[in-house]
């Protein structure tokens, strides 16, 4: 009675922990999406609006994983401590030696661009850690699994586990839901708040101004809305909010994109997120008309409210960055959809968003591969098969860099490149499964597992 009221303490603690961290993080990125996305909220594309609804799932994974461990036998809640306890080791090493080495990178950079360097860090560094977490996840996820595994195997646990009647595949069953769970954040993080942390590092690594320095002249081409903005003085990234200075607003015929039917010559323009509108102060609008027609009179506002499309961030970030890591999956989706850029960008846009998914999938399969790896009957030491685990992980990188380039060159399918990796690695891990665990077949093995379930 005692063991269970401390697990609904647990999944209780849980609960609340993920309903504080929702109560804290939605309504920031509710405030942020309407920065970023053109339009109206209800207006906003479908893949956008999931942006709100995914970083929830991602505060209450704690919650969804703790709920069946309430449920789980003695067994299976002890192999589950075991795989949870070595993953938020490992996954707190690599973390903190990163961080430690990309400071130490950067240590000279906040101090000499931020009158309150200690505070910048911070915030630049809270920024990053879902990128730094998206890098590492799928490697820690496989390191948990060999850590614990070697353990159970080389104290004879898991031996005495399987006397019990279950087979291997059966035992390692709470390894593989831990793992399902960390491989779901990591899609969650690589949805778009990894990739923002990644557009954030480049914007601010790359500012070689200080915060009261102008930012540099921008030109930014809405497709859409068949418009150029050119800016002199634009608003930095960190703060979008701020006017924008000395800007010439051109429009151009929709169905005639060759053809300008306006100019607008500002002084200063500024964004309104309540209404989605853009009031230009001081401004100059010339129209221009076809030749052989008669030309319309220029005319001059102090104030001039526009309901352009455009918001500050789609004004700003293009111009700091066109690497597509630091894109977000709806985006890559809606310029996939839309058939934006040339034909090699979309060649890069499909294939990035199949690796994208197919890495979330890659996680799983790293573990698969961790069980024949670390799991051992015989009087030996596992480290072999664990060396030989972590080089293939570590190959999978170079994997992931050869196959969807060939993708992205368009001379294979984009999913065909996204998927490769993983087949491969589902085969050598097939093949150390028959190999190592006692010389059985996959087919055995899985046949084991439904017998003693059913």
């Amino acid at each position: 009675m005692k063991a269970m009221l401390k697990r609904m303490l647990l999944l209780l603690l849980c609960l609340a922990g993920g309903t504080l961290l929702a109560l804290r993080l939605i309504p920031g990125e509710l405030e942020q999406m309407r920065w970023e996305i053109a339009g109206m909220p209800e207006s906003y594309p479908l893949e956008q609006k999931f942006r709100p609804i995914l970083l929830l799932l991602l505060c209450y994974i704690p919650f969804l994983a703790a709920l069946p461990y309430t449920l789980m036998d003695t067994m299976d809640r002890y192999v589950s401590r075991c795989y949870v306890s070595y993953f938020f080791l490992c996954t707190a090493i690599l973390l903190l030696i990163y961080l430690l080495a990309d400071f130490t990178d950067n240590m000279e950079r906040f101090r000499t661009r931020f009158d309150d360097p200690v505070t910048q860090a911070l915030h630049f560094y809270a920024t990053q850690l879902p990128m730094f977490l998206y890098q590492v996840l799928p490697y820690t996820i496989m390191m948990g699994a060999l850590w614990s595994l070697s353990k159970l195997s080389g104290s004879s646990e898991l031996t005495g586990m399987m006397q019990s009647g279950r087979s291997l595949l059966r035992v390692c069953m709470p390894i593989f839901f831990f793992a399902g769970m960390a491989a779901l954040a990591y899609g969650i993080f690589g949805f778009h708040w990894a990739p923002n942390g990644s557009l954030y590092r480049q914007v601010i690594l790359k500012q070689e101004e200080n915060a009261q320095q102008q930012a540099a002249p921008v030109i930014y081409r809405s497709e859409a809305c068949a418009r150029i903005w050119r800016i002199q003085n634009p608003a930095s990234f960190s703060n979008p909010g701020l006017p924008m200075c000395n800007l010439v607003i051109e429009q151009f015929d929709r169905d005639n994109p060759g053809r300008l039917t306006a100019q607008y010559i500002a002084a200063r323009a500024e964004w309104n997120k309540k209404t989605s509108t853009w009031t230009l102060y001081d401004v100059y609008t010339r129209h221009i008309v076809p030749t052989g027609q008669r030309p319309t009179d220029d005319s001059h506002d102090d104030v001039l409210i526009c309901a352009f499309d455009e918001k500050p961030y789609q004004i700003i970030a293009p111009t700091q960055t066109n690497r597509i890591d630091a894109m977000g999956t709806s985006v890559l989706y809606e310029l996939i959809k839309t058939g934006s850029g040339s034909v090699e960008d979309r060649y890069r846009y499909k294939t990035e968003w199949h690796v994208r998914l197919a890495r979330i999938f890659s996680c799983l399969v790293l573990v698969l591969l961790a069980v024949p790896s670390a799991v051992t009957f015989q009087r030996r030491s596992p480290m072999k098969g664990i060396g030989i685990a972590v080089l293939l992980a570590a190959l999978m990188l170079f994997l992931y860099r050869v196959f969807p380039s060939l993708g992205e060159s368009g001379l294979i399918p984009a999913w065909v490149s996204a998927w490769i990796p993983n087949a491969i690695y589902f085969c050598i891990a097939i093949y150390l499964v028959r190999k190592n665990l006692a010389h059985r077949s996959f087919k055995e093995w899985m046949q084991t597992y439904l017998r003693h379930s059913s």
